[in-house]
């Protein structure tokens, strides 16, 4: 299993929120259509957007170099 990396996200009602992730978690849960992040301080729970997902996948890429 490749190395997990941390991630600052935002909730959508603007609360910083930290998920961490190895490449091969976030692809199976892409996949599976169960990513799903949740908001400890609002309670709100949201689906990533495309951009994020770019932001992840670049990130895990960058990672692997």
């Amino acid at each position: 299993m490749s190395q997990r990396i941390d991630f600052n996200i935002m909730c959508p009602n603007d609360h910083d929120q930290m998920v961490t992730f190895s490449q091969e978690e976030f692809e199976e849960k892409l996949k599976a259509g169960t990513l799903l992040f949740h908001c400890n301080t609002c309670d709100t729970d949201w689906q990533p957007t495309h951009d994020a997902i770019a932001v992840f996948r670049k990130a895990f890429a960058k990672n692997s170099d």
